[in-house]
């Protein structure tokens, strides 16, 4: 068999096949109605999904340095409160006090915590930061369900990070409140000094007496100074953003359509199976006819 007559069989044999789905189409046409019907019915059935995702600050409290520098230091290390987000414990109460009896369920089942409604990690953007942010991604049947997920965390965290900063925050307060007073009493002491120097410039030239009443207001004066310089630094770090409570950034975004189901790629799945079910089909309904 010569060159030609090869080239010949294979063109032949190309036709045969586009006679076979030729003399099949309707199971080629049957198949992929098929595929997209079944698609379609998936899509009906199939619940959508929302997804809502949120970058959270960790809750922080200002602090003042030996040298009189204010600083944040967050309630627990980052991936700490990630843990203790990925807990059943806290996701528990969350479900429980939404009623997402679906989450519920699920939690009290063999395997517990699962990322099918909720993921955290930290963010990739900020996780070179001194303190870096928490990426929560919550999946929901709808926006607004997906919404109140992200709040109720945001609660609960806010919650357990108070009762962590609850100390420092009071030992702060006690701080400042015993600064004024000892501004207070400096600004009483320095009144009486400067009132006593007065009188003994006048009824007394010794230079001793006027001399001790001086050192003496310039001693109240630099711890007046000092007091006053304390009291600044304790409210910058009693105030925001040195302290602040778990909070979002930019708000949490949530998609306006749902992301599951993929119509479209159902669809091409649906169309592209019932195609190739469709010429299967064919095929093996020509076999079937031959042996006939």
């Amino acid at each position: 068999m010569n060159e030609d007559e090869l080239v010949q069989e294979k063109v032949i044999t190309l036709w045969d096949l586009w006679g076979k789905l030729r003399a099949g189409w309707r199971y080629v046409a049957g198949g992929t109605a098929l595929g997209l019907l079944a698609a379609g019915l998936a899509i009906g059935v199939m619940a959508p999904k929302y997804i809502a995702v949120a970058l959270v600050q960790v809750g922080q409290v200002g602090q003042v340095g030996q040298v009189g520098e204010s600083s944040s230091v967050p309630a627990e290390p980052v991936t700490q409160a990630i843990e203790r987000l990925k807990t059943r414990a806290f996701q528990m109460n969350v479900a429980q006090h939404l009623g997402l009896q679906n989450w519920l369920d699920e939690l009290l089942g063999p395997v517990g915590a699962t990322s099918a409604f909720m993921t955290v990690q930290v963010d990739k953007t900020t996780a070179a930061a001194p303190m870096p942010l928490i990426e929560l991604k919550v999946t929901a049947s709808s926006a607004e369900s997906a919404r109140k997920v992200v709040d109720a965390v945001l609660v609960g965290l806010a919650k357990k990070h108070a009762e962590i900063l609850e100390p420092t925050v009071n030992r702060l307060k006690d701080d400042l409140a015993l600064a004024k007073e000892r501004r207070q009493q400096a600004e009483t002491d320095l009144a009486t000094l400067e009132k006593i120097a007065d009188a003994a410039a006048i009824r007394d030239d010794r230079f001793t007496q006027l001399a001790l009443m001086t050192s003496l207001s310039l001693q109240k004066r630099l711890e007046l100074f000092q007091q006053r310089q304390l009291i600044a630094q304790l409210d910058t770090a009693l105030a925001f953003p040195a302290t602040q409570q778990v909070r979002l950034l930019d708000g949490a975004f949530v998609s306006d359509k749902p992301v599951s189901p993929k119509k479209g790629l159902l669809f091409a799945l649906g169309f592209g199976g019932g195609l190739l079910v469709g010429v299967a089909a064919a095929f093996v309904a020509d076999s079937w006819r031959r042996r006939r």
